[in-house]
């Protein structure tokens, strides 16, 4: 949920800069799928953005510093999903769509009341999400471990399974780069009652750097939708690890309905009749601009 989550991928999108192609996605006039609530917070909100990020990405960072939750309506149909702001205390102002193809490389961010959108690269926005630009991972491994305990989430029987992905990152560090071992931990209930591939680029948005898919695969043959996620990001080893980090959250899906016919037009993408932009209208000369 995104980001991430969908939430990180919501934070982070604002961070980003400069276009990429968006060709238009036409479904069929109606689709079945599912229309969700989510809800999303954070665990370890705090976020130390380096001095050379760009303007934008330090304004962004600035205002979602200390506890930050979004509530969000998404549309969901296999692999297209629309996904609609409702906090009115947001960074992002209520009514903002976010608009994705499962497995396209970009995001596209709408604003109904302009009629216009921003297109929104992926690889950018996970940039603005870890810090900057320069970041390389690589080496992931990534294991599902299934448990036995069962509840309802949303009114929909879950199980839960522990998802851990161990990465490497080279940071930029001066004049060289230094090698940091990442480990992230979700708690995930799922349920295999409910089948869409757009969910997987939401929650797992983080994991997208695994230029191998190898942690996609896993999560589409071993993990069912997921209906509520608790990430907790950790790093080093030991002693030092115990402490959760910046960009731990944990997303709930609040309520769902199955649709035999949601309208397409919903999920177009760029949406139809919108005036594309190139520059965000959510900051001016580096800082966050609240629209009403």
């Amino acid at each position: 949920m995104t980001p991430c989550p969908g939430t990180i991928a919501l934070i982070a999108a604002l961070a980003a800069r400069g276009p990429a192609a968006a060709p238009p996605a036409s479904p069929p006039p109606t689709v079945p799928g599912y229309v969700l609530t989510m809800e999303t917070r954070a665990i370890a909100p705090e976020v130390k953005t380096p001095d050379a990020a760009a303007p934008e990405a330090r304004a962004l960072m600035e205002s979602v510093r200390g506890p930050a939750s979004l509530k969000s309506r998404v549309w969901i149909a296999q692999d297209l999903s629309r996904q609609e702001i409702l906090s009115t205390d947001f960074v992002l102002p209520a009514g903002t769509l976010v608009l994705h193809k499962a497995g396209d490389k970009f995001y596209v961010i709408a604003d109904p009341r302009a009629r216009t959108y921003l297109v929104m690269d992926s690889e950018q926005l996970l940039n603005a999400l870890e810090g900057g630009a320069g970041i390389v991972n690589s080496q992931y491994t990534a294991k599902v471990t299934p448990t036995d305990e069962k509840k309802l989430v949303a009114g929909v029987p879950c199980r839960k399974s522990i998802l851990t992905v161990r990465y490497v990152s080279a940071i930029p560090f001066e004049n060289d780069r230094m090698m940091v071992q990442q480990k992230n931990e979700m708690e995930v209930w799922h349920t295999f009652d409910i089948v869409s591939p757009a969910a997987f680029d939401h929650f797992f948005f983080k994991f997208q750097r695994d230029k191998t898919g190898a942690v996609q695969k896993l999560l589409a043959t071993e993990l069912g939708f997921p209906m509520e996620v608790s990430l907790v990001v950790t790093q080093g080893t030991g002693r030092r690890a115990a402490a959760a980090q910046p960009g731990s959250l944990h997303a709930q899906v609040v309520e769902v309905k199955k649709e035999k016919e949601l309208d397409s037009e919903l999920l177009r993408i760029p949406p139809a009749g919108y005036r594309r932009v190139e520059k965000s209208p959510y900051f001016k000369d580096g800082a966050a601009v609240r629209i009403p």
